[in-house]
């Protein structure tokens, strides 16, 4: 047990306390046209202050955290758990403008990352301390100590059948109980199918349009060129729901809509052909990501065709606190009170990268990054590229 991550034979085993009635996945809107506002927020992570703060310079609350955004469309682009502590802050406050939002005219789109899907099937690799610790309560050891009973239970049964049985012992048991805190067993009981945080996930999209704009967590790779958006949204949907083969998951492809970096990191050279592809096959202009930990900025690329928002607003990626805003067929980043022009083709980019890096100086990433800019590799020096866009994933 190196790490709280269960192997994928195990979460069926262990995790018996958990209800497990699946439910059908209903068709859900993903598509919309006469929305005039549209503001984006890639990736928190965990962390409601810079979060909360995201919003109010966005003007979608006030100080009290209410929807002040009127018809505004808000998309969450995922990755709201994991990392920081204040994952089910965040799920509680984002529920409570789901229902303000709609009641105004607005709407709020929490789109599935990669994050949301592994703390579903029980990758709680990236899971902080403080997000078990929200979910304690009086019950938390009776919980845990039934949990480990029939832990023991299920390997006592597969011992019986191995050739190299498992010593469950007194060292055993210490490990156990060091590796699974206290609120552990709530966490998995709210975040597997049947779970309140698993049922309110399951009734949102992967991917949406909005106009002419495609958004999702993280891109799409070749292979996802002849699935709808319904189609794929669908799926995830009743992968989230529990009905998942580990082996044709799309919820976990790297080609998927919740994994695929190619728009991010693949040289803009080579990905060319496949982004024109997508916006085609989508019938759209642009597409809207997170996913990527990049510059501490909104970053364009393709001219503007690719928008990464994920500007690392936890604090445990620097706390650059930055929104996308849409309005009127144009493209803004908003970053400490002011709103800077999205460029809108290849000639505005380094201009936008000039601006940003004049507000960031101190931001040694982005000055690189506008330095590989002005003075590119050569055009045969493909891994130069690759290995310089590289080191921004996470």
């Amino acid at each position: 047990m190196n790490s709280v991550c269960l192997p994928k034979t195990l979460v069926l085993i262990c995790l018996l306390l958990a209800r497990t009635t699946l439910f059908a996945a209903e068709a859900i809107q993903d598509e919309w046209d006469d929305v005039s506002r549209v503001v984006v927020v890639g990736d928190v992570h965990g962390d409601y202050d810079n979060y909360f703060e995201v919003l109010r310079e966005a003007d979608l609350v006030n100080r009290r955290g209410n929807w002040i955004a009127g018809d505004t469309h808000f998309v969450q682009l995922g990755d709201v758990p994991d990392r920081g502590p204040d994952t089910d802050r965040i799920i509680k406050h984002l529920q409570k403008l789901e229902a303000q939002a709609r009641r105004r005219g607005g709407m709020v789109h929490i789109l599935i990352g990669n994050h949301e899907f592994m703390n579903v099937i029980g990758d709680l690799r990236y899971v902080h301390p403080g997000e078990y610790d929200a979910f304690t309560s009086p019950d938390s050891s009776r919980f845990r100590d039934s949990y480990y009973q029939q832990t023991v239970q299920a390997l006592e049964a597969r011992n019986e059948t191995s050739e190299e049985p498992l010593i469950i012992d007194d060292a055993f048991k210490q490990q156990w109980y060091e590796q699974f805190p206290l609120g552990f067993v709530e966490h998995r009981l709210a975040w597997q199918p049947g779970g309140d945080i698993n049922e309110w996930i399951s009734t949102h999209n992967s991917i949406i349009r909005i106009k002419d704009t495609l958004f999702m967590h993280a891109g799409l790779g070749p292979d996802m060129l002849d699935k709808s958006i319904t189609e794929i949204n669908e799926q995830i949907r009743r992968e989230i729901l529990g009905d998942i083969n580990f082996e044709t998951s799309l919820g976990e492809s790297e080609s998927g809509p919740l994994w695929y970096r190619g728009l991010a990191l693949n040289p803009e050279s080579l990905e060319v052909a496949h982004l024109d592809a997508l916006l085609e096959s989508y019938q759209v202009s642009k597409i809207i990501v997170g996913h990527t930990p990049n510059l501490g900025v909104i970053t364009p690329r393709f001219g503007g065709q690719v928008i990464i928002t994920d500007t690392g607003i936890s604090t445990y990626y620097g706390g650059h606190k930055a929104s996308l805003l849409m309005e009127d067929g144009l493209f803004f980043a908003l970053q400490e009170g002011e709103y800077i022009p999205l460029p809108v083709d290849e000639e505005g980019v380094i201009p936008y990268f000039k601006t940003m890096s004049a507000r960031n100086p101190l931001n040694q990433r982005l000055a690189s990054h506008l330095e590989w800019l002005i003075n590119p590799p050569l055009e045969t020096d493909k891994e130069s590229e690759a290995a310089t866009l590289e080191s921004l994933a996470d």
